[in-house]
């Protein structure tokens, strides 16, 4: 249970962070290793709030969680706290994720939750951009250990005799090539458009997971692309450009074949994964000038002072990093990039993402936002969120 003295704390630094106050940092604990920092430096102006956990422990889990539990939509940090509170989670602490369209709330980057893949992308970045790329991404692998880096989805398709490759999963193709499994989650989504014309084979689920691969088995004829409704154990394999004879040849199989997950870098297996952009530190050195063409960052997200959204790790993966700077106001002005990863190398941080930052800014704790979100309204609805969670301990 967190003392009085800290809920009184914690709920009061919005507050705190209008007044000016000379620089300083106050450190209390929300729980046996949970730790949170309110950080004043007048140099800035900055006010930065952070949270410290403690990974080997055992006692917290990470998990990546969906506006809605939809692939399309959006909604506070807030709000997706509250829902997982009511399914049962101990949430204490939670952030905003990726980046998102505005108007779909569907998030730019891959994303897993709990192994389920909602999204998954061979590259990303800006459609039709001159290179393919792929932005910054944060995840957990199976057995817990945090990773930063950009990461590409590699499926396979695999018969007794045969194997071919998988491009994505629940998302059109950047450029418009390659071979994307869409399943019930996408319900909503188009799959094609007069820019992305495709074709389909229908596939019915017969048993297994993402967490290790799906058996699949065709339930129809190659035809045209739609976006007919899928049931629950209902899929979709479409072809984008030249990869219809991919799928011609997976419609000759007789009977059934697997579809297996795999990802570039090699991490092992995957259980949670969002974006973000760009990665910022990498053993303990800044990568700002660098992403400015690995993953195409423009000036305006590096040299201009924003709210942030921030996460890392220290170098032996020990302790994870959850910071939300405030911006935008005269007690807060936001910070750079390169402002950002020296500061997160202060707190003793290795390895380091910009998440989607500005209005999108929102740390939670124990229900309550801590920060100053810069939007006049208030939070902002978003696409995704990390929530820290109290590991369930069996009976």
């Amino acid at each position: 249970m967190r003392s009085p003295l800290l809920l009184s704390f914690v709920f009061a630094a919005p507050l705190l962070a209008q007044s000016p106050l000379a620089d300083s940092t106050v450190v209390d604990s929300i729980a046996p290793g949970l730790e949170y920092r309110y950080v004043v430096r007048q140099e800035g102006p900055w006010r930065a709030h952070v949270v410290r956990v403690d990974l080997k422990s055992g006692a917290y889990t990470v998990r990546s969680v969906r506006a809605l539990d939809s692939l399309r939509g959006r909604e506070t940090v807030s709000g997706m706290v509250a829902r997982a509170r009511r399914e049962g989670h101990d949430v204490r602490v939670a952030i905003n994720a990726d980046f998102f369209d505005l108007k779909s709330g569907e998030s730019i980057n891959n994303q897993i939750s709990d192994g389920r893949i909602w999204r998954a992308l061979s590259w990303s970045g800006a459609p039709r951009a001159p290179m393919r790329s792929a932005r910054g991404q944060f995840g957990l692998t199976r057995s817990g250990r945090p990773v930063i880096d950009r990461f590409v989805f590699t499926g396979t398709v695999h018969s007794t005799r045969r194997s071919w490759a998988l491009d994505g999963v629940n998302a059109i193709p950047a450029n418009g090539e390659g071979l994307v499994l869409w399943l019930g989650e996408s319900n909503g989504k188009a799959r094609t458009d007069s820019l992305h014309p495709a074709r389909q084979l229908r596939v019915a689920v017969v048993r297994g997971s993402w967490r290790d691969s799906l058996m699949l088995r065709p339930a129809g004829p190659v035809a045209k692309a739609d976006s007919a409704a899928l049931g629950a154990r209902d899929g979709v394999l479409v072809a984008y450009g030249r990869t219809a004879a991919r799928l011609d040849s997976i419609a000759a199989i007789k009977g059934s074949f697997d579809v297996h997950p795999s990802w570039i870098p090699a991490v092992g297996a995957v259980d949670q994964l969002v974006g973000g952009w760009p990665v910022m530190l990498r053993d303990g050195i800044p990568m700002i000038e660098s992403s400015a063409t690995s993953e195409f960052t423009g000036k305006s997200n590096t040299d201009v002072r924003h709210p942030r959204s921030l996460i890392g790790f220290d170098a032996d993966t020990s302790h994870l990093f959850i910071v939300a700077v405030d911006g935008r106001s005269p007690a807060s002005a936001g910070m750079t990039l390169a402002e950002a990863a020296e500061f997160l190398r202060g707190l003793g941080v290795a390895h380091a993402l910009n998440l989607d930052g500005g209005g999108s800014t929102a740390l939670i704790i124990d229900g309550r936002v801590v920060n100053r979100p810069s939007d006049p309204q208030g939070e902002r609805s978003v696409a995704n969120a990390l929530l820290i969670e109290a590991r369930r301990r069996s009976p």
